[in-house]
């Protein structure tokens, strides 16, 4: 059963995460700044499916405790790249936040240089720190037999405690205080728009697509996640909860790298439009023939009181 269902994710989630990857290259949305936050976390959770899944596959048929191989190697990589996939929704976060809350702030903080030591530092962070285990400095990789993979969180207590302690306050506090903010900003947003101009039923749909993205974002990444999370703090050696309880918090996780995708490419209007076009070319009778693309985008319309009304635009 494990192994059917890794594979079914790891098919799945590769193919979704790579239509997604190209959609956004193809379109040339890569080049935006909130898109190119998003691509990373296609590129992270490409590399769930297509990289980790395959070596916990490989790990279940292949290895066990007296014969381990290069399995902490494989730990090495399979942690780096889930730690890396989550510090990727909190980038998602930071740039929305700063984009709809502080738009004044946006374009000091999100230049080229400044994405690219983001970007550096997110991919380079988890990598760096599970050096400590993989040389035996601080913790080790154990191959965990029920879990088949080895992993950096059950030979040292105070390394589990610091990363999952860490990993913790660094996503969901974070994910939480940004969404609220936007929240909040559109709210009041409105309310002000709706005080000043009597035609805002446009704008009034454009505000619930948008909590409508942000509510389904912070729900399903909290379930997803949380639940492997609590369960790796509460009980790491999976003696104290049942066995199935532990599988299915582990598969709702890996689940997560084929819900993102598909998120993105149902909610965000862009990229939804640039998959209706892509899918069009490739399975119509005339690949040259028109195919009316949707184009919506979410604005959020920001008055300034009392000196001048100014606006601007920004898509989810």
């Amino acid at each position: 059963m494990h192994q059917v269902l890794s594979s079914s994710i790891a098919i799945i989630g590769t193919i979704l995460n790579l239509v997604a990857i190209f959609v956004l290259y193809k379109e040339g949305l890569h080049r935006q700044s909130p898109f190119k936050f998003v691509l990373n976390l296609f590129v992270s959770n490409f590399l769930m499916c297509s990289v980790c899944l395959p070596i916990i596959s490989y790990c279940a048929f292949f290895l066990d405790a007296d014969n381990i191989g290069p399995c902490p190697y494989y730990g090495y990589i399979i942690y780096s790249i889930v730690g890396t996939a989550v510090l990727n929704i909190v980038l998602i976060s930071f740039n929305r936040y700063f984009l709809i809350v502080r738009f004044s702030l946006y374009h000091r903080i999100y230049t080229a240089r400044n994405i690219r030591i983001i970007l550096v530092v997110v991919w380079t962070f988890y990598p760096t720190l599970l050096v400590f285990p993989l040389t035996n400095i601080w913790g080790t990789f154990t191959y965990d037999n029920l879990r088949f993979m080895c992993n950096p969180l059950h030979s040292n207590s105070s390394f589990r405690v610091f990363v999952l302690v860490t990993t913790v306050i660094i996503t969901v506090p974070t994910i939480l205080f940004c969404y609220v903010e936007i929240l909040r900003k559109v709210n009041s947003s409105f309310r002000r728009v709706a005080s000043v101009h009597s035609g805002v039923v446009q704008r009034m749909r454009n505000d619930r697509q948008l909590v409508r993205t942000i509510l389904v974002t912070i729900i399903l990444f909290t379930c997803m996640n949380l639940p492997f999370i609590m369960l790796s703090i509460l009980d790491p050696h999976m003696n104290k909860v049942d066995l199935w309880i532990h599988g299915f918090a582990i598969y709702l996780g890996w689940s997560n790298s084929i819900v993102n995708p598909l998120i993105y490419s149902t909610l965000n209007y862009q990229i939804k439009s640039s998959l209706l076009g892509v899918f069009s070319a490739l399975f119509k009778k005339n690949p040259n023939a028109d195919f009316p693309k949707v184009i919506a985008e979410i604005e959020i319309k920001v008055i300034a009181v009392p000196r001048r009304a100014s606006s601007h635009e920004t898509t989810i």
